[in-house]
């Protein structure tokens, strides 16, 4: 498959965002098909052994320790579904976020941290002023 994908003109994979924000029992049942991280974070070390460049997507710090023990070192911080109703709660998403990449970076040198962001995000929560490697913005064109 990865020849075939290759031969097409990929040249990256990442796993499916919304896998990472499955919980409870949604999570388990969505578990059978397979769509958990831990199954994605596998098959993208897989692709990054076949040559692909991988982006892993994250919500917590036990996601992105997954996807780093599977031997994936591009990481894209997702903030979640965020419900921010003023400029001080965005301020205390942003200190958490934060904390989070620091927390990373302090266990895992090699990574490499990008943000997820869309102009809904920077309006909202500006993630672009997180201290990260680089930004992977979502934009829809009509």
């Amino acid at each position: 498959m990865f020849r075939q994908l290759y031969e097409h003109g990929y040249l990256g994979i990442t796993n499916w965002p919304s896998s990472i924000l499955l919980d409870g029992s949604l999570k388990q049942s969505m578990s059978t098909i397979p769509a958990s991280p831990e199954f994605e974070y596998k098959f993208l070390a897989r692709a990054n052994e076949a040559g692909f460049r991988t982006l892993a997507f994250f919500l917590s710090l036990d996601q992105a320790r997954l996807a780093l023990k599977s031997g994936l070192s591009q990481l894209v911080l997702h903030p979640g579904l965020l419900n921010v109703g003023s400029v001080e709660s965005g301020a205390m998403v942003l200190g958490s976020l934060q904390r989070l990449i620091e927390t990373i970076k302090a266990e895992a040198e090699n990574a490499t941290i990008f943000a997820y962001t869309s102009e809904w995000h920077e309006q909202v929560v500006p993630l672009s002023t997180l201290d990260v490697d680089g930004l992977v913005w979502c934009k829809a064109e009509n």
